[in-house]
């Protein structure tokens, strides 16, 4: 099965990003199991021409009798509809005739190439009545969530205990997941999350029948039983030196392709004065991440596709002592400069590390998880304006930040 994660269509982007989607699944004619993990939306912009053409692409693979697996997470709801809600229910109409392409907003077990698949998708609420499982096998961890006067808190005790019923139900299972993991620190992550945050148990990263697979983090990273495939395209600069795209998977096995439109490159000024030292940065961290997806000892990586670095598709963005563009050759050659795709200039100061070091030194342990620094902001937003406060806490759970 193929694995496409994390898309954020955006009109600037979206040809590349579709063409990249429709040229590996051409790639893999093999391959008839394909997976859509969510996340169609871009952050800060909804699209709808080129979710249009996303649906399209969907479409012709329909045609070539391709199994499509469609999810939903948090970007794709528009108030209480998944955004591709009109032709889900004509294709749930379509179910008495064909099988072969699926809108799954709700959580649902499945079997696809002899493997037990559990799907748990984003929905705005989980009706525990509509599942038999659920009843199953309560704890003291779901029993002290679904007690708690935190909302976030409610909601990850029915998930973990939907979770729980599933697998002791089938104890051999995929979780194709889009949730935090309570209190773990992962590799290449600063932040924690939380049960606030809706998460899953932590313990579930010890079970040795069991795989999690999720995206949702935007980097890579494999721990234990838990494959992270993150975005298949770097949203923005904050993912520079990150190596995406997409993945094949088959019981316990997963092959790595990248091949994305275009990289963020954040580096300093000595490393980037031509061509030659950009690939030399390219080769570095693509040897890194190859470490990283190697590090399981319970999921294998078989094949790891990387191609030549495209100059032309490079973001790079310098970091210099002093912010003069009058020099910018003695930093960056010219004949570079006019491959990029775009580049820039940022002040690497002292003060700043100092200013960032100071933040994080009052109580380490809390700013390590984000449902921390969602409270912080509340905080800071009901002191600020308390008599506004409320509109703004309006605004902020319609953007999701809080």
């Amino acid at each position: 099965m193929l694995l496409v994660w994390d898309i954020h269509l955006s009109a600037k982007i979206k040809d590349k990003v579709l063409n990249q989607i429709k040229s590996f699944i051409e790639s893999k004619p093999e391959e008839n199991n394909i997976i859509f993990l969510w996340d169609y939306v871009y952050h800060f912009s909804y699209d709808r021409k080129a979710l249009l053409e996303l649906f399209q692409l969907f479409l012709e693979l329909y045609k070539q009798w391709k199994t499509l697996y469609i999810l939903s997470w948090n970007h794709d709801w528009l108030w209480e509809n998944f955004v591709f809600e009109e032709w889900k229910k004509v294709f749930d109409l379509l179910q008495w005739w064909t099988w072969t392409i699926h809108f799954i907003t709700k959580p649902w077990l499945t079997e696809i190439e002899s493997e037990k698949i559990l799907f748990m998708p984003f929905c705005l609420d989980l009706h525990e009545d509509e599942y038999e499982v659920y009843e199953n096998w309560k704890n003291p961890l779901t029993e002290t969530l679904l007690e708690s006067k935190d909302k976030n808190e409610v909601f990850s005790g029915k998930v973990n205990q939907l979770l729980n019923g599933f697998i002791k139900k089938e104890w051999k299972l995929t979780i194709i997941h889009h949730y935090y993991t309570n209190k773990t620190k992962f590799p290449g992550y600063r932040s924690q999350f939380t049960y606030k945050d809706i998460a899953l148990s932590d313990t579930l990263l010890e079970n040795r029948d069991l795989t999690f697979i999720s995206g949702h983090l935007h980097a890579p990273f494999v721990l234990r039983n838990y494959l992270c495939t993150w975005s298949i395209r770097p949203t923005s600069s904050l993912e520079s030196n990150q190596l995406k795209w997409f993945f094949k998977y088959s019981k316990w096995n997963f092959s790595f392709y990248a091949r994305q439109p275009l990289h963020y490159i954040e580096t300093e000024n000595i490393w980037a004065t031509n061509e030659e030292n950009m690939q030399s940065i390219y080769r570095q961290y693509t040897q890194q991440l190859k470490t990283i997806l190697s590090s399981s000892s319970q999921l294998k990586l078989n094949d790891f596709e990387v191609p030549e670095l495209n100059i032309n598709d490079i973001s790079l963005t310098l970091k210099v002592k002093e912010l003069d563009f009058n020099k910018i050759d003695e930093v960056l050659s010219p004949a570079l400069r006019e491959k990029l795709t775009d580049f820039r200039l940022k002040k690497d100061t002292k003060q700043v590390d100092d200013l960032i070091e100071k933040l994080w030194r009052p109580d380490e342990e809390k700013l390590q998880t984000f449902g921390w620094w969602q409270e912080l902001l509340k905080d800071y937003i009901k002191n600020k304006f308390p008599n506004e406060y409320s509109d703004y806490e309006k605004i902020l759970r319609e953007l999701k930040v809080i």
